[in-house]
């Protein structure tokens, strides 16, 4: 349990600090990671990928709130652009949980692991499939909300991903659209979570210490460390520059992506 424990600490650090620098809230890190753990620790093949997912979306309750707060003490969060969106950011990260749950481990890492490589290349090479800005009413927003939050708590993911790229179609700078999303990353969150332990109440294959498809000891060992570090990576986004960051995120992705091809 000690070394578990120091496994999911180092995590969060890493997590906190990728959390505010790139808005990702840290799942893109949490999620590979305790995966491979999950299969060391000898978990249930069935439910590790899930497991997995599920306790990544609770931690990140903890390091998007550092993030979130982070940026928003450096005025980089948007409340009009947000409060639409998280609207519809609650019903979609239910319903994502949910949904989530149906599908076979494998495909669901696998998905995961090529949708990663594309984001990846489309932030490096700079893709636009629309070269139009986007004009949003109140309903648009909500609407994208949805999206957001339910692809995302299939990822496991604070929803940087989508939504970083989505507030810059409106108009928003990058250092806005990252803070803008880091504040999306704590709906997200929440709501993944309880869809995530509702869906998983009545799973018998879980390990002990879960709660619903939430490992608590991970948990507790991420949500820690990562509330601390998350201050360092908003630090990091407002020093680096716009092209860096970009090479950063992408780099990242693509590392990513390879490890759970591999894993």
């Amino acid at each position: 349990m000690f070394d578990e424990i120091l496994i999911f600490s180092a995590l969060g650090v890493l997590a906190g600090i990728l959390a505010g620098m790139f808005g990702i809230g840290g799942g893109l890190i949490i999620v590979p990671v305790l995966i491979g753990t999950f299969i060391n620790l000898g978990f249930d093949e069935s439910i590790i990928v899930h497991l997995a997912i599920g306790t990544a979306i609770s931690c990140i309750i903890f390091t998007g709130l550092s993030s979130a707060n982070a940026h928003r003490k450096k005025n980089s969060i948007d409340f009009d652009h947000f409060r639409p969106v998280a609207i519809g950011i609650i019903f979609g990260a239910l319903a994502g949980a949910f949904f989530a749950v149906q599908i076979k481990g494998l495909f669901l890492k696998i998905s995961i692991a090529i949708f990663i490589m594309v984001v990846g290349i489309q932030i490096l090479f700079d893709l636009s499939f629309s070269s139009k800005r986007i004009h949003p009413n109140k309903n648009k927003s909500i609407f994208a909300g949805s999206v957001i939050g339910f692809l995302s708590a299939i990822l496991g993911i604070g929803g940087g991903t989508f939504s970083v790229p989505y507030f810059k179609s409106l108009g928003l700078s990058l250092t806005s659209s990252i803070g803008t999303s880091a504040a999306c990353g704590v709906p997200i969150a929440i709501f993944g979570t309880f869809g995530y332990i509702i869906a998983g109440t009545n799973v018998m294959t879980l390990p002990e210490m879960s709660l619903g498809y939430i490992y608590l000891p991970a948990l507790l060992g991420v949500s820690i460390t990562s509330i601390f570090s998350a201050k360092y990576g908003a630090d990091l986004a407002h020093y680096l520059s716009q092209t860096t960051l970009k090479r950063l995120m992408a780099s990242w992705f693509f590392i990513i992506s390879i490890y759970l091809f591999l894993v």
